[in-house]
């Protein structure tokens, strides 16, 4: 296993314990989370929790499938760095 990996996982692990409830509410939402939704993508902000967002399924399908609304809403950023 990478150290990417590790470290992901250990993060993922502690970012889901502190916030458990799903904090997008949003389309059919289940209310506990399930998923870890990275506003600005996973290449170099893969690790940074600050861009991270605990989510359920159903509304982390929802941000996928929806991004100019995700975006107004603020579920998901730009990847730019400009």
């Amino acid at each position: 296993m990478s150290k990417t990996t590790r470290s992901y996982s250990k993060l993922r692990r502690e970012f889901m314990s502190k916030y458990p409830m799903c904090q997008a509410k949003i389309h059919n939402c289940l209310l506990s989370s399930t998923d870890v939704h990275h506003k600005k993508g996973r290449d170099k902000y893969h690790l940074d929790v600050t861009t991270w967002l605990s989510v359920c399924r159903n509304c982390h399908m929802w941000i996928e499938t929806n991004p100019t609304d995700a975006k107004e809403l603020g579920f998901s950023e730009s990847r730019s760095t400009l």
